[in-house]
């Protein structure tokens, strides 16, 4: 299985928010950012804050793909 952060990216496409924007706006690192870039997992903590940020729900920011 692996993580797909697509959805959070058309997020931010649809915002007109960049990686450095929602950085600043979740209070999240570089390092952090990497991890989304990246496609790695994050903790539910993060996906929470995004949420938050976006007024969406989990699945609205990230898929679990079934390989």
């Amino acid at each position: 299985m692996r993580v797909s952060y697509d959805r959070l990216w058309k997020l931010m496409k649809n915002n007109k928010m960049t990686k450095r924007d929602l950085a600043q706006a979740a209070g999240f690192s570089q390092y952090m950012m990497g991890q989304f870039t990246k496609a790695e997992y994050v903790s539910l903590k993060e996906i929470a804050t995004l949420c938050g940020i976006f007024h969406c729900n989990i699945e609205d920011i990230v898929e679990i793909i079934e390989d």
